[in-house]
């Protein structure tokens, strides 16, 4: 007896390609998380090992953070590029490019000779990571719709946070088992993995961008150009076609500045990312400092608080039932209470406010993310790169000041400045996107 006996024909092929586009679906969400966490993990892989780079290489604590600072400002330069050219080209071409390349640079840096030359391989990682980070978002919201693209933002969400969690967790065993060379080394791999899968698997449906230039047939009565007159008609053409993308893009850019909500969406990715990254830069240092006097590997242990990451599907799920502001208030303001619970000089107490600004934080981003799709009518690429241009500055910026606060008033006085920033956020959710 055949699967389909008795049905008609017409249901047959209806119900296999429902059922064809089910695993499609389900494979690209799989292949987004998995891509999301190698690719993502390459942004701190220094963060949890920066008293190790500190006593070894003989620096502070504001300049091992270069190693995490300048890699989130490449990140936000990066960021303002590669939104556009996918919507120019495809997201998928950019995704798979930058990811192919960013294997180089994560090689080298175990191989690296010293702390500037570290710094500069860190900071051309940054600026290919954003061709999968700053185009994901557009890809999410074209690719999957209804109820299953707020599931895949809080997937992609949830791939951040494994990613960071990865990163972290596996500098710091490696580092303390071998060295940090090695801990560095051992990135490559799965970044490769990550390119070759993105290739594989990713599916193009869904996505959108503008065609490129029309190709021009030249009137019956005109002649063909020949020799330097083709080249220089080639070059003219080509300068003509990025002159067009630069200026559209800015034009792009000109009209999502002049959206007050999409303003305000910009602010609260540039402070809630300062806050996030300010925490966990320099937490290794109170942690591993006279107080506490945690060794290395206990302080990657640490980064599996990241794991409340697993919740951002079902922020995301909830972002779009309840609206995203909401949402976002409600998690700024948990990740805010964390912070404060820091303070207290028990290590335990300390665990459950690091939970709380995990959990805040992976809770907000996919109601962001969702949020932007709300506002931007058109150039959504667009809109997603300049919101993670902002988000990554905040970062890099984050990985900085907080540093001087930690040399001059310790934990409390990084805890203040970045409690700073998230109050900005909340005002900026209150005020501009209203």
């Amino acid at each position: 007896m055949t699967k389909y006996a008795g049905v008609p024909a017409t249901a047959i092929s209806e119900h296999e390609a429902g059922d064809k586009q089910r695993q499609t679906g389900m494979a690209a969400l799989a292949t987004l998380f998995v891509v999301t966490v190698f690719i993502f993990a390459n942004m701190y892989t220094t963060q949890a090992i920066l008293p190790v780079l500190s006593r070894e290489l003989h620096i502070s604590a504001p300049t091992a953070g270069l190693t995490v600072s300048t890699l989130v400002l490449a990140v936000a330069i990066g960021s303002l590029f590669y939104g556009p050219l996918s919507d120019r080209i495809g997201r998928k071409p950019v995704m798979v490019g930058t990811s192919l390349l960013l294997a180089v640079p994560t090689l080298l840096c175990g191989l690296a000779p010293n702390f500037a030359v570290l710094v500069i391989l860190r900071t051309m990682q940054g600026l290919l990571i954003p061709g999968l980070t700053s185009v994901a978002i557009a890809y999410v919201n074209e690719t999957f719709a209804g109820r299953r693209r707020g599931l895949a933002m809080g997937i992609y969400v949830c791939g951040t946070t494994v990613g960071g969690l990865f990163a972290r967790t596996g500098s710091a065993l490696l580092t303390g088992a071998f060295t940090w060379r090695i801990a560095l080394l051992a990135f490559a791999l799965p970044t490769l993995l990550a390119a070759l899968a993105i290739w594989l698997f990713l599916p193009e449906m869904g996505v959108q961008h503008s065609p490129g230039p029309r190709e021009e047939t030249l009137p019956p009565h005109q002649e063909p150009l020949k020799g330097n007159q083709q080249a220089h008609a080639r070059s003219a053409s080509t300068f003509s076609v990025y002159g067009a993308f630069l200026f559209q893009a800015l034009s792009d850019m000109g009209e999502h500045l002049r959206n007050r909500r999409l303003v305000g969406a910009f602010v609260i990715g540039f402070t809630l990312f300062f806050g996030f990254i300010g925490t966990f830069t320099y937490l290794p240092y109170y942690l591993t400092g006279p107080h506490f006097k945690l060794s290395t590997e206990a302080v990657g242990l640490v980064y599996v608080l990241w794991l409340t990451g697993v919740f951002s599907p079902f922020a995301g799920i909830i972002a779009q039932r309840v609206g995203s502001r909401r949402t976002i208030a409600f998690s700024m303001t948990l990740a805010a209470l964390g912070l404060l619970i820091t303070l207290a000089p028990l290590l335990p107490i300390v665990i459950i406010g690091l939970g709380l600004v995990t959990l805040g934080m992976f809770s907000t981003v996919p109601a962001v993310n969702l949020y932007l799709d709300e506002q931007a009518t058109r150039a959504k690429g667009t809109a997603a790169s300049m919101y993670l241009s902002s988000y990554y500055l905040g970062g890099s910026i984050g990985a900085i000041l907080p540093g001087l606060a930690l040399l001059w008033f310790g934990w409390p006085g990084v805890v203040l400045f970045c409690l700073t920033l998230i109050i900005v956020a909340l005002l900026s959710d209150a005020v501009l996107c209203r």
